[in-house]
C-alpha cells in the first residue's frame, strides 16, 4: 500500500505542498465536496484547492475543445464527465464562499 493511501488526504497535501511539489486535489480525493468537508484544512486552503482543481479542469477542457489534448481524444462520454466535475467543483467553492460570510 503506497504512502498516500495510509494518509489522510489532507495530510498527503500538506506533505505534497512541503515537497515543492504542486498538491494536486484530485489526487488525493475523490471528489469536491470532500475536500470541501475536509476540516483537517482550515477554509483558505480548501478554497485554494478548490480553485486549482478547478484551474485544472479548465485547461483540460479547452485543450480538448480546441483539439490540443493528446493524439486521441477523449470520448464524448469523458468530456461530459469532466464537465460534471467542473459543475460539482464551481458549486463547492459557492459553499466556502457562503461559510466564509458565515464567519
Amino acid at each position: 500500500m503506497s504512502d498516500i493511501a495510509e494518509t489522510a488526504p489532507a495530510q498527503a497535501v500538506t506533505s505534497d505542498a512541503a515537497s515543492a511539489r504542486a498538491p494536486d486535489p484530485r489526487r488525493h480525493y475523490s471528489s469536491p465536496e470532500e475536500l470541501r468537508e475536509d476540516i483537517a484544512l482550515d477554509l483558505d486552503t480548501r478554497e485554494e484547492l478548490l480553485r486549482q482543481w478547478q484551474k485544472d479542469l479548465d485547461q483540460r477542457l479547452e485543450a480538448e475543445s480546441e483539439g490540443m489534448s493528446a493524439s486521441d481524444p477523449i470520448s464524448e462520454e469523458q468530456e461530459s464527465k469532466l464537465a460534471s466535475e467542473h459543475r460539482r467543483v464551481s458549486k463547492a467553492l459557492e459553499n466556502i464562499a457562503a461559510e466564509r460570510q458565515r464567519i
